[in-house]
C-alpha cells in the first residue's frame, strides 16, 4: 500500500512591504482588532491579557501575529522588546498599516540584543487572506506564503 503524503492544504504566495526584515514561520494568530502591547499583552508569558480582545488568553509566542496595527501608547515598543528578549514574542508580525512604534521596539532590540522579528505590511486584500490563514512563512524580501485549510 502506498504511503499517503500529508495534506498541507492550499497555499498562496503574497508580497508585502518590509518594515523590519527577517524570516519567520509559524501558526497564524489572526485578528481584525488592533492590540495594545502596553496593558494588553504580557511579555513574560506571551499571552494576550486584554479581556476585551478577541485573542484574550491566547499565547502569541512563536506565532505569526496578523493584526491591522498596534494600538495606543508608545510604551508598546519596550513591551515588545522585552517579549523578544525573553523568547515570548510573536515569531513575526503581518500588519495592514505601518506601525512605527512596534518597529522601533524591534529595531532597538536588534541593535542592543541582536534579536529581531520581521514586520511586513500587507495591502487590504493580502491582509484579509493572512487573518484567515492557518500558518505563514515570512521571507526577508517581504514574500509571505500563507497556508490555508486543507481541501
Amino acid at each position: 500500500m502506498a504511503q499517503q503524503k500529508p495534506n498541507l492544504g492550499k497555499s498562496i504566495c503574497i508580497a508585502g512591504n518590509v518594515l523590519v526584515g527577517g524570516e519567520a514561520e509559524g501558526e497564524i494568530a489572526g485578528t481584525n482588532e488592533m492590540l495594545s502591547f502596553w496593558g494588553g499583552f504580557d511579555p513574560a508569558s506571551g499571552q494576550v491579557i486584554d479581556r476585551r480582545h478577541s485573542l484574550y488568553g491566547k499565547s502569541l509566542a512563536s506565532k505569526v501575529l496578523a493584526m491591522p496595527c498596534g494600538k495606543g501608547s508608545s510604551t508598546g515598543s519596550p513591551v515588545l522588546l522585552d517579549a523578544i528578549v525573553t523568547g515570548n514574542a510573536p515569531a513575526g508580525l503581518l500588519l495592514n498599516k505601518t506601525d512605527e512604534i512596534l518597529a522601533l521596539g524591534v529595531v532597538v532590540c536588534e541593535e542592543f540584543f541582536d534579536k529581531k522579528i520581521p514586520i511586513i505590511v500587507l495591502n487590504n486584500h493580502h491582509f484579509a487572506e493572512a487573518v484567515k490563514a492557518k500558518k505563514a512563512k515570512i521571507f526577508a524580501d517581504g514574500t509571505v506564503i500563507l497556508y490555508q485549510e486543507g481541501e
